[in-house]
């Protein structure tokens, strides 16, 4: 079998060929009927101890991905999918209890994010946050001076403008269709407040953002990755594990995958609707990245090309206009809004009709659409200078591909450097990294990654910090030796 394992990675052992053994059989490398390998046999051809083979089967016994025979003959083999059932499924009180923790994973992530917008004494390669200074909306200065009392209703005028702003995006919908929030991860709870009951599937890409796997977790959600590939998700295996889950949802980042930076194809976006429409399973389209383009050519959402009413498209003006206004918006089927807009009135205690009234006036004053122009002119530049940074280093052990759009790149980093000791010498030097292993909440196989935002640090930022990056694999490098 190939099974590969990093023993330097921070996924266990025992995670990492569970996770190889599920690829194989998502794939079809190993096929309904193959017999496995013995405890003993794999043990030895991996160099593990046996027990941690033992706890391997056990669990994708568990899982329904294996089924162990006592009779003739005997051993452990790949399940079929009739064969297969919710072996994972778990017994919930009566009384749906409140509760919101967070894995090591999820704290890891939402420190250094927190390291990188709040502290000025990093440089600040970690979290997804946008250097204001590189913001130009200009004439927007006396603005403030015109506000005396907002107009009557910035939220139905909001939504005026959002329709408007839509169409560049082939999208032509009604402002009844749009839903104002304040982020687009409380749009998702809302969503999963209302449609979703605990132990329900949803579906979504791997690597996954660890603050979207901790509001599922914490909801009870039975949660599905499939994995990403350089055109988008895998289309075998998601319809693969649609057909074994029954998913409520398909959450997806086709126009710039958050953290890979991948756009998927226009090919992958066709069959992804036909696959959901065959099986009845609605899609989660979110889209905060899609602005930051920067092949020159677009593709157009899944919204604007499914006919079938499908998809629910979400947005938020977060990254683009990030003056601590916060508005996020759903777009989707008049009667999926309605209900939506419902529930926001009985859950939102406050609606902020002053920062609707300003993103109004940038939007209308033509603003916002010359500064969101400059703004991804510059990351651009950004972009380029990180990479070409990190290409100077490529020999020591750390690759990355020029990603055509999003604010940060994706890295892959030879098996000998150990992720959260990079992570934690590169912050003693004063520069903030994100380790790539939160981003797999089940954990993974082979090398290890990062990823470097480029949206909230100068030229001299990037180089200086690229910089230390080099000088901490060094001190990694002698460290294992």
């Amino acid at each position: 079998m190939n099974i590969k394992i990093n023993r330097n990675s921070e996924t266990p052992i025992y995670l990492q060929i569970e996770g190889s053994i599920k690829n194989q059989i998502n794939s079809m490398e190993l096929f309904p009927g193959y017999k496995m390998p013995s405890e003993r046999k794999l043990a030895e051809e991996l160099c593990v101890h046996r027990n941690t083979i033992v706890k391997v089967y056990s669990d994708l016994v568990a899982e329904g991905y294996l089924v162990s025979s006592r009779k003739t003959p005997e051993g452990y083999f790949v399940n079929t999918l009739e064969e297969s059932g919710s072996f994972a499924k778990r017994f919930f009180p009566l009384a749906k209890r409140v509760r919101y923790t967070l894995n090591r994973k999820e704290k890891l992530f939402f420190n250094l994010y927190d390291l990188s917008r709040q502290n000025k004494d990093y440089i600040s390669m970690g979290g997804l946050v946008v250097d204001k200074d590189i913001l130009s909306f200009e004439g927007t200065e006396n603005l403030a001076s015109k506000i005396f009392y907002p107009l009557a209703d910035e939220n139905e005028r909001l939504k005026r403008n959002i329709s408007k702003l839509l169409v560049k995006e082939n999208m032509y919908v009604n402002p009844n269709n749009i839903q104002i929030s304040s982020e687009t991860n409380q749009l998702l709870n809302q969503l999963c407040e209302l449609f979703l009951s605990e132990g329900d599937c949803i579906i979504a890409e791997e690597p996954l953002m660890p603050d979207n796997m901790a509001l599922f977790r914490n909801k009870n959600l039975q949660v599905i990755t499939i994995p990403v590939e350089e055109d988008g998700m895998n289309m075998v295996i998601l319809e693969k594990m649609i057909e074994k889950y029954h998913p409520k949802f398909i959450y997806t980042l086709p126009a710039c995958h958050n953290p890979t930076g991948i756009i998927m194809s226009l090919e992958k976006r066709m069959q992804l609707l036909r696959i959901a429409n065959k099986h009845d399973v609605p899609i989660i389209e979110e889209a905060s990245q899609i602005l930051f383009n920067y092949a020159g050519s677009k593709i157009p959402p899944l919204y604007a090309i499914d006919k079938n009413q499908s998809v629910l498209y979400i947005d938020s003006f977060t990254l683009t206009f990030p003056y601590d206004i916060k508005i996020a918006y759903i777009v989707g089927p008049y009667d999926l809004i309605e209900m939506l807009g419902r529930y926001v009135m009985i859950t939102e205690t406050t609606i902020n009709s002053l920062s609707d009234y300003v993103m109004n006036e940038i939007i209308e004053s033509g603003y916002y659409e010359k500064g969101v122009k400059e703004l991804v002119s510059q990351l651009k530049k950004r972009r380029d200078l990180l990479y070409n940074e990190l290409e100077k280093i490529r020999d020591k052990g750390i690759t990355c591909k020029l990603p055509d759009a999003g604010l940060s790149i994706w890295c892959s980093l030879d098996k000998d450097i150990k992720e959260m000791q990079l992570v934690d010498v590169a912050r003693k030097k004063g520069l903030i990294i994100m380790p790539g292993f939160v981003f797999y909440p089940f954990g993974y196989q082979g090398c290890g990654h990062l990823r470097l935002s480029f949206s909230n640090c100068g030229e001299e930022q990037i180089k200086e910090g690229v910089r230390i990056l080099s000088e901490c694999i060094d001190i990694c490098r002698c460290t294992d030796n």
